[in-house]
């Protein structure tokens, strides 16, 4: 029977690259022949606007609607709301609150071998709507929605907003891997210490083992930071750290923005980079072996 590793992409600290390395990953993994599942678990839906219905161009069809809209007396904001945001009718945040109705819940994308299950700005009343639910337990809502969907996939990869919250020990508590990708400045170097911590309390309190790696992001090519810190960095975390790096350019991403295509298929040091993230996750996931985080920060 298959059963779909879990891989969680989480840093309390914002602007780390999060979205991109589930979307690069996903994309890879797909192209590879693995059967991959979104959960986008951040409010601002970064990865449901990349891959999802949301994120395509705005066609002629939709600006009439918007027109129709304001000539029936909607604001122009409003409008657009309906438009930009309402186009999702269910999400992650009805799974939180149902989550035997996750089958319902999950779309095809345009990307090969991938599913989403999309988020929206409704994400941030489900803390609300867990804690008022005393029905059922509050934090593993998305372990049993995963299980229902587990020998449909080879990898299920999470995207996190970087606040911490019920979903995000939700997202832990589900998962076998959790990737840490931060920047080598002061910034998100505490939002990785947090995020470990955070981490490590919740495997301790729910007696649940979690592999944990961390990721190099937006790493400038001639950074004085960059040649002090990582070898330091390696040296302290050691297999903590994961052997690729992310280097920082800026137009192949905005490029692949625009063109609502993945970095993963651009001719760039930076496509290259994240299908070498893949093949050493692939390497990783055949064995996760990692205790180190818990001695670390004992």
């Amino acid at each position: 029977m298959k059963k779909s590793k879990v891989i969680n992409v989480s840093n309390v600290s914002g602007g780390v690259g999060k979205s991109t390395t589930v979307i690069e990953l996903a994309t890879y993994f797909g192209s590879k022949g693995y059967h991959c599942l979104v959960i986008d678990a951040d409010m601002q839906a970064s990865a449901t606007d990349c891959i999802g219905d949301k994120g395509l161009p705005i066609h002629d069809k939709e600006l009439k609607t918007l027109n129709k809209q304001i000539e029936q007396g909607n604001s122009v904001l409003k409008a657009l709301d309906n438009c930009l945001i309402e186009s999702v009718s269910s999400d992650l945040s009805d799974v939180m609150v149902e989550p035997e109705i996750i089958e319902e819940v999950i779309q095809k994308t345009e990307v090969h071998n991938v599913d989403l299950c999309p988020s929206s700005i409704r994400l941030c009343q489900t803390d609300k709507q867990l804690t008022d639910d005393i029905t059922r337990s509050a934090i593993n809502r998305l372990s049993i929605a995963l299980d229902i969907v587990k020998e449909k996939y080879d990898y299920i990869l999470i995207d996190n907003s970087p606040a911490q919250t019920l979903v995000s020990t939700n997202t832990l508590l589900a998962s076998d891997l959790n990737i840490i990708p931060v920047k080598l400045d002061r910034k998100s170097l505490k939002g990785m210490i947090l995020s470990l911590k955070n981490t490590l309390s919740v495997m301790k309190r729910n007696r649940k083992e979690i592999d944990v790696k961390i990721l190099f992001t937006m790493v400038a090519r001639r950074g004085r930071t960059e040649k002090l810190m990582i070898p330091w960095l390696k040296e302290q975390f050691g297999d903590m750290i994961l052997d690729t790096l992310i280097p920082y350019q800026k137009k192949p991403a905005q490029d692949a923005s625009l063109k609502n295509k993945q970095i993963v298929w651009t001719n760039t040091t930076l496509g290259f980079a994240y299908k070498e993230l893949g093949e050493e996750l692939l390497r990783v996931l055949e064995g996760v072996e990692n205790d180190k985080a818990a001695r670390i920060i004992q």
